[in-house]
């Protein structure tokens, strides 16, 4: 009896290794969850018909396409609100970037959007990300003043209705490419986000002041001695032109398309700017754009007032400093509200410099890009901008990758 025992025991153990293997061989799910909550750190209510939409979007493409997609009524629900989204698996490639973005819209208008980028899927980033949202204020001129120089630009002379998001991914040199988002506002001011696909720095802010050319055809980008152009191609795409103003033949991309979405300019950057204090009034000039900004007495700006009054070479004269801070609108002293800078923390001044003198590191993406020989099938890499106030990763420190684009 014992030899049939042992046999029964063998084959129950057969088996068991058989359907344990079989289950480690079942598929893999058909889906992935991306879970979070949402929120803005304002303390405002939503009414009920309030619509908030959450996206998980691939984020190495222009104009990303929506992997998964919600819409819900905030009803009697406030802040924050948890949502849920199953992205199906064969849209994921670990090659790709992904992220989830956010917006809130009253009566169809756009109230709150995610500003900063939450990867989600690929690249080590986790599936499960809280949403902070940034108000989304009405677009004006910054000042009387500027918005009545020579230099502003109004959006029917661009061409472009205005403000606009542009969004394109661009060749990069040791990279999968190089996103790039760019804002234009009405008043003249520009910000321009390039991340560099699979890197782990970034992602770099640029700011400065845009012109319209060529009757409207053409677009010039520039933050201080550093000038990018591109070709209006139409009201939804731009196309990257060389330093003279002609179109680069490449088979590469170098179109930005048009966002259903404007992203406003309203996160925290690094500045560099002229200082005044003046009839217990302060303004900011920045000096990539140009524009200039009443600043809110608020957050950090003691610390630049007291340095002001100890550095500035003459009562009324200028100081050069650099901050951080974000733009936001509030009561002014007289009359409507208006756009202030807001200083989030004092980083230091150079007495005795302007906006005119010097700073480390000059030039860049786009001196360097524009003055590249596209002939005769060259590739070409250029190292991203150290130039202070112009362009920095969300940490603040400069950036260190390149673009690269060769022609067919």
């Amino acid at each position: 009896m014992r030899e049939p025992m042992s046999i029964a025991v063998w084959l129950a153990s057969v088996l068991v290794l058989f359907c344990t293997a079989a289950a480690h061989a079942q598929p893999a799910a058909d889906s992935v969850k991306v879970s979070g909550s949402v929120g803005y750190l304002q303390r405002i209510a939503m009414p009920p018909d309030a619509l908030l939409t959450v996206r998980v979007e691939d984020v190495s493409r222009a104009d990303p396409p929506a992997l998964a997609e919600t819409n819900e009524s905030f009803g009697a629900r406030q802040m924050p609100i948890p949502f849920s989204l199953s992205v199906p698996s064969a849209a994921i490639d670990a090659r790709f970037n992904y992220a989830v973005r956010a917006t809130i819209t009253v009566g169809g208008e756009l109230r709150f959007a995610t500003i900063r980028r939450y990867a989600v899927l690929t690249r080590g980033a986790p599936n499960q990300v809280d949403l902070v949202l940034e108000e989304v204020r009405l677009v004006r001129p910054a000042l009387a003043d500027v918005s009545a120089s020579p230099a502003t630009q109004s959006a029917t002379s661009l061409g472009v209705e205005l403000p606009a998001t542009f969004f394109g991914v661009l060749p990069c040199a040791d990279c999968p490419g190089v996103a790039q988002t760019l804002t234009l506002r009405t008043d003249g001011l520009y910000r321009l986000r390039r991340t560099y696909l699979s890197k782990p720095e970034g992602p770099f802010t640029e700011l400065g002041r845009w012109t319209a050319e060529a009757g409207g055809q053409a677009l010039r980008l520039r933050s201080g001695s550093q000038t990018t152009l591109f070709a209006v191609r139409d009201d939804l795409s731009l196309r990257l032109l060389d330093r003279l103003g002609q179109p680069i033949r490449s088979t590469a991309n170098l179109d930005l398309r048009r966002s259903t979405a404007v992203e406003p300019i309203g996160e925290s950057l690094r500045w560099r700017g002229e200082f005044l204090y003046l009839a217990d009034a302060a303004t900011f000039t920045d000096c990539a754009s140009g524009l200039r900004w009443p600043v809110a007495k608020a957050e950090g700006y003691l610390a630049v007032e007291r340095d002001y009054v100890q550095s500035r070479s003459d009562p009324g004269a200028p100081l050069l400093v650099n901050l951080d801070g974000r733009l936001e609108w509030r009561p002014a002293m007289e009359g409507e509200p208006r756009e202030h800078l807001v200083i989030e923390r004092f980083a230091g001044s150079q007495p005795g410099a302007t906006c005119d003198s010097p700073a480390p590191g000059k030039g860049g993406v786009a001196a360097d890009l524009q003055d590249t020989d596209f002939e005769g099938g060259r590739s070409f890499t250029t190292p991203a901008p150290r130039y202070p106030g112009a362009l920095f990763s969300a940490d603040r420190q400069p950036s260190g990758s390149g673009l690269s684009i060769r022609e067919g």
